[in-house]
């Protein structure tokens, strides 16, 4: 990681500006550093809470990446190695679904941070897509490559592209992604419950619920043709292990809507118990990643 030092000279109140400014600026920082090396990168974007000033300690870092149309899927599939390896993420990138269509496809990954877990949510988005996505959420501009570098973008490579996005986001997941999604989720959800935002943490909530039930039809009911909540008990009741399953399920259900930090654990712990359970090679490939979140997790609390 690069070490970011202050301009000179600055003011008294230019120096306690930048003394008080969001750590988050030295990952991102970090980050235009890294991507803008990449060469088919053309572009990098901040939004959300940093792009508007208003960031506090607990806030993504929201990065676009504009990527030329032809090389995005490469780079789509080495994301999660570039990541880990130039910024030592925690677990591999979350496909995300709570982000709206932009015309790309959006990554959560966990960086760890000061001893803390930074939620980064990355973008990709093909080149001639960018301006259409400047135009609707209004990001700022961190870096461009220079108009020299810049390659008129191909019909054929565009449309392979979009078709390339659209099998990765109808793909389904597997239990170890699913046990990825449920960290991610928790995350998130600690941090809504931290900062009292309650319909949020709500949401949040039922979508780990949802994804105890993904976890659940996925290792039981692989080949299963149905979504959501349609025919589960039809589906999984049929044995012994699907009924405790389902009752696990059942009193998931019945907890609080807007939970405690404590809470918002134990169901995570829960998916962990079933999944470890119900597929104990999706637990055995991720044994790593789950201890080190628990201890952020844990030190969290204890700050």
């Amino acid at each position: 990681m690069t070490t970011t030092t202050p301009p000179a000279p600055l003011s008294p109140l230019e120096e306690l500006a930048y003394a008080h400014r969001p750590p988050q600026l030295m990952v991102l920082a970090d980050l235009v550093q890294s991507l803008s090396g990449i060469p088919a990168v053309t572009q990098l974007l901040v939004r959300g809470s940093l792009a508007t000033g208003t960031a506090d300690r607990l806030s993504d870092v929201d990065l676009v990446v504009a990527v030329r149309d032809a090389r995005l899927p490469s780079l789509m599939t080495s994301l999660d190695a570039v990541m880990s390896t130039e910024f030592g993420t925690l677990l591999p990138g979350w496909r995300d679904t709570i982000v709206g269509d932009l015309g790309g496809a959006g990554f959560v990954y966990l960086l760890p941070h000061d001893g803390h877990l930074l939620q980064l949510d990355l973008y990709l988005c093909p080149d001639s897509a960018v301006d259409a996505l400047r135009r609707r959420i209004g990001p700022r501009l961190l870096w461009q490559e220079t108009p020299a570098d810049t390659a008129p973008q191909d019909a054929g490579a565009r449309a392979e592209t979009a078709a390339e996005l659209a099998r990765t986001a109808a793909a389904p997941a597997d239990c170890s992604t699913l046990l990825v999604q449920a960290m991610v989720l928790h995350a998130m959800l600690r941090k809504r419950v931290l900062r009292g935002q309650e319909y949020i943490a709500y949401g949040l909530l039922h979508q780990l619920h949802a994804t105890c039930r993904d976890v659940i039809r996925t290792a039981l009911v692989p080949h299963s043709r149905h979504h959501g909540w349609y025919h589960l008990p039809d589906e999984v009741g049929r044995t012994t292990i699907g009924r405790e399953c389902l009752a696990e399920l059942t009193d998931a259900l019945s907890g609080p809507p807007v939970p405690t930090v404590a809470q918002a654990d134990q169901t995570l712990e829960r998916i962990v118990r079933l999944t470890g359970r119900i597929a104990p090679h999706a637990v055995t490939a991720l044994s790593d990643e789950i201890t080190a979140y628990r201890a952020y997790q844990s030190q969290e609390v204890q700050t």
